[in-house]
């Protein structure tokens, strides 16, 4: 056991007995150290610290005495979260029935193989993913729940930022100790073993991957916290709003484009159109001309007479570096060994679901790269169905009115979750949807459902927490 996983094991036993905000905080922490193990990876395979938080938040959350009602009503209430439930059933099924029913009728790529084909049949990771899907979808049920809370919402708005930093801090780190022949300082963060594709060096310039397992990985991370940090902005106060907030967001723009990840690209374009797309609808909204406006019309003009005198100030070394790490992340990109690879993943993945007739291989079965035919070809039209049905809801606008607060979180969870799909649609391996963006679902739906309170009284913080969750002030 080295360094690193012993200190997160103090901590996640801490925990344990530690207010909610502790395991919430470490939570988003642990998104930064992707290729961190818990448990040693040739004894029980890759445990990654996110998923051991995961977990002990679903247990703090639900497991004591009063709150297990609370995720019954929940979970079998097809009004409610009722939809992943059955999907998490039918996942289950899929997982153990169907490697079994269309075992030796072809080859695939499976997902625990070393990147060549094999004939399909029952695997460890029919066991493992389902369980790692399944911690996903556990994080929907916790944040639905506790998410009604308005001092969980500060904590959970706080661990966001928290975890951001910690994110750019790892970037920044990896980016220093790569220039200076020190990397290696950071070996003990990466005891995972994973499948890694993706070159370390792209048109002379060294990929910064953080603590994660390749530099795909971080740009996907990276970006999905950029977009929480540009959304999320107005939902912050006071310093963190003004200053803390936007300097973090540049840090992680930058860290994106050092990853030189074509995914993190990407989702950087889907982002900017976004804010352009969001800019624009405000604008069209206003009735009136104001002050508001005004500024923001003024902000938009100094910000674009500054990038042009910016890039006027670029050396034309650099604009030509720029030129060719884009060339070769974004149109040379075909032509890679990685993409070539990984494009054969995804069309075998695409073949799979067609040769079950849409029925599907099983949950752990197949390695693709794309989250979309990942999902499809391990559940099928009816996995597909279900999840479309729980996403179409859960983003369909409530029927009764809520707090301006819980409104313009709602907005900006709903946004930021978009650059983040984009990217998994482009290079995710498995169907599990992820921590991050299962957790956006969650308290998206708590928002939307949190009805709208009288403003004189002002409850007791105990009063602002779901039955039983121990929080404690900021």
């Amino acid at each position: 056991m080295n360094f690193p996983v012993m200190i997160f094991w103090l901590l996640i036993l801490y925990s344990i007995k530690a207010p909610v905000q502790v395991i919430l905080y470490l939570l988003f922490i642990s998104l930064t150290f992707g290729s961190l193990s818990l448990l040693p990876p040739g004894l029980v395979g890759n445990v990654p610290l996110s998923t051991i938080c995961a977990a002990v938040l679903i247990g703090k959350t639900f497991a004591a005495r009063g709150r297990f009602d609370a995720f019954i009503d929940l979970a079998f209430d097809v009004r409610k979260l009722g939809l992943l439930t059955l999907l998490m059933i039918y996942m289950l099924v899929t997982a153990y029935l169907y490697p079994r029913l269309f075992a030796g009728a072809f080859r695939l790529f499976p997902l625990n193989g070393a990147g060549t084909k094999s004939l399909l049949g029952p695997t460890s990771s029919n066991i493992t993913q389902p369980i790692y899907v399944a911690i996903s979808i556990g994080m929907t049920f916790v944040f639905a729940y506790a998410g009604q809370s308005p001092l969980f919402r500060k904590h959970f708005l706080l661990a966001v930022l928290v975890g951001a930093l910690v994110l750019m801090a790892s970037g920044y780190i990896d980016f220093a100790l790569s220039r200076t022949g020190h990397l290696a300082w950071l070996d003990q963060f990466h005891n995972a073993t994973y499948h890694v594709l993706d070159e370390a060096v792209v048109a002379g310039q060294t990929r910064v991957v953080g603590v994660e397992p390749e530099a795909s990985a971080f740009g996907e991370v990276t970006v999905f916290a950029l977009s929480l940090m540009v959304f999320l902005r107005r939902s912050y106060t006071g310093v963190l709003r003004k200053f803390v907030v936007p300097a973090t967001a540049f840090g992680l723009a930058n860290l994106a484009y050092l990853s030189t990840s074509s995914g993190a690209f990407v989702g950087l374009a889907v982002l900017a159109a976004l804010v352009a797309g969001q800019f624009i609808a405000e604008i069209m909204l206003v009735r009136s001309f104001n002050a508001i406006l005004l500024q923001k019309i003024l902000f938009v003009i100094g910000g674009g007479v500054l990038a042009v005198i910016g890039l006027t100030l670029v050396p034309p070394a650099e604009v030509a570096h720029i030129h060719l790490v884009l060339d070769s992340v974004l149109f040379q990109k075909q032509d890679s060994s990685s993409y070539i690879e990984r494009h054969s993943w995804t069309q075998a993945g695409i073949d799979a679901f067609w040769r079950t007739d849409g029925v599907g291989v099983g949950v752990g079965s197949v390695r693709t790269s794309n989250w979309a035919v990942n999902f499809v070809a391990s559940m099928g039209f009816i996995g597909v169905f279900l999840f479309g049905l729980f996403v179409l809801k859960t983003f369909w606008p409530p029927a009764g009115r809520i707090d301006a607060e819980c409104r313009q979180l709602a907005r900006g969870l709903k946004l930021a979750f978009i650059p983040g799909l984009v990217i998994n649609l482009l290079s995710g391996t498995t169907p599990d949807p992820g921590v991050g963006l299962m957790i956006s679902f969650g308290m998206i739906y708590a928002v939307t459902r949190t009805p709208r309170r009288a403003r004189p009284a002002v409850p007791a913080a105990a009063s602002l927490t779901p039955p039983g969750m121990t929080l404690t002030k900021c």
